[in-house]
């Protein structure tokens, strides 16, 4: 008996989008066939339905980096190491590094770690291997006091080290910074030490779009890379969000929107991609739900390409009193690692290559972005529009749009739980 090969380019009749249309509309029994259509924060079409014709013509495959000391990893697990008993978080890093994280992210300034002195960094970093992992630091105040703290503290004299220096996200965020002090931190930089690393995530986090928050990363390059030359070497750092499709585009997005901008500078070293969850999406209703945004936010970097990505606890939330996560916290954000041991998610190179959906909504969101960068170039730049607060007001604007939609929340507006246990915390800060 002989078998009739299939092909599957052949062996199935072509179909439209009429005859999907009404199969969909009869399967809805009465429901409006608009409820299908979404948009996002942008105003940008989710489909319904993407076919053939809405793939860019430009579609070529997105390629995360080969970033130091992988070691046959696609991506950098970041732990995130940020309270401010140094003791804690010496005892919480040590546990990440050996559970499998493979990157240390720390956080400086007043809600997190303080360093006063050379010892402070000695006890955060005893017991670790620095030539062997990368170390990424998020300084939120005393920028150049902490970054000639780190520099000239032998430990990291072989580290991939990222500063993580931002005076104008810092800036945008309310708290301005001059620019000039980082003339003194470039100079004769070693070479294994990135000194910028333009904080993006803050305009979501302050309830800005998806385009304003790729626009700002660009416009901030755009920025250092005048003022310092095309040698100064730069990452990003992107909140990731609860959407995971909007997420995968918009990472994907990032890349190409930096790439084009490098081109124009004719710089040659790469620029990292850091994704972190975003905290604006998390809950202390009820935490347990953040389990669940929390790994949808890793997904989405993941699959967007981000070279590093660091989920945070599920008990962290948006609140006045910052909340100090347990051990138990920081193991299930670690957790992560399934995605990469267990589901394998690196061993594509871009999984959302070749789907009509995530190539149409990257394509459309770096083309809304790129509008929006053009804009504040127009306007004098994005220093200027931040001394003026127009950047701020129109981030502002954005946050006022979401609260009014009053959009529903897992666990707190929809499918409320009753009689919740509570997640423990290590305590509220004095």
């Amino acid at each position: 008996m002989t078998k009739t090969p299939l092909v599957l380019t052949q062996s199935f009749p072509d179909q439209t989008y009429e005859a999907w249309e009404a199969l969909a509309k009869a399967g809805m029994r009465g429901v409006p066939f608009e409820s299908l259509q979404h948009q996002t924060e942008d105003g940008l079409s989710r489909g319904s339905l993407f076919t053939a014709k809405d793939r860019p013509k430009d579609n070529r495959p997105i390629s995360r980096l080969q970033t130091p000391l992988l070691e046959g990893r696609p991506w950098h697990v970041c732990a995130p190491v940020r309270d401010p008993d140094i003791a804690f978080s010496n005892q919480q890093l040590l546990a990440d590094l050996k559970g499998g994280a493979s990157s240390l992210g720390i956080s400086l300034g007043r809600e997190a770690i303080i360093l006063r002195h050379q010892a402070d960094l000695k006890r955060l970093m005893e017991g670790v291997y620095l030539s062997l992992i990368p170390v990424r630091f998020d300084i939120q105040n005393r920028l150049y006091e902490n970054s000639a703290l780190i520099l000239e503290n032998p430990l990291f004299k072989e580290t991939p080290l990222n500063l993580g220096l931002d005076p104008l996200g810092i800036s945008l965020a309310g708290t301005p910074v001059d620019m000039e002090g980082l003339n003194a931190i470039l100079h004769d930089l070693p070479l294994h030490v990135t000194a910028i690393s333009i904080n993006a995530a803050k305009v979501h986090e302050a309830g800005g779009t998806q385009a304003q928050e790729l626009s700002v990363m660009a416009a901030s390059a755009a920025a250092y890379w005048k003022k310092f030359g095309p040698s100064t070497k730069l990452s990003i750092r992107l909140a990731a969000g609860q959407d995971s499709h909007v997420e995968i585009a918009k990472f994907r997005a990032a890349r190409r929107i930096i790439n084009r901008i490098a081109d124009a500078f004719d710089v040659k070293n790469n620029i990292d991609i850091h994704g972190v969850t975003s905290l604006r999406m998390m809950q202390s209703i009820d935490p347990w739900t953040n389990l669940l945004r929390v790994m949808s936010s890793g997904f989405g970097a993941i699959c967007g390409g981000a070279d590093y990505i660091t989920l945070r606890p599920f008990t962290d939330a948006p609140v006045s009193q910052p909340r100090l996560a347990t051990p138990f916290g920081y193991r299930i954000a670690r957790n992560m690692l399934m995605m990469m041991e267990e589901s394998h998610l690196g061993q594509v190179n871009d999984v959302a290559h070749g789907s009509y959906f995530h190539e149409s909504l990257s394509e459309d969101m770096a083309q809304t972005a790129w509008t929006e960068f053009q804009a504040i170039e127009a306007g004098g730049g994005i220093e200027t529009l931040i001394e003026s607060g127009a950047l701020q007001n129109s981030i502002r604007a954005e946050k006022e749009n979401r609260t009014a939609r009053d959009e529903p929340i897992l666990g707190v507006s929809l499918h409320p739980a009753e009689n919740i246990r509570p997640a423990n915390l290590r305590g509220d800060r004095s």
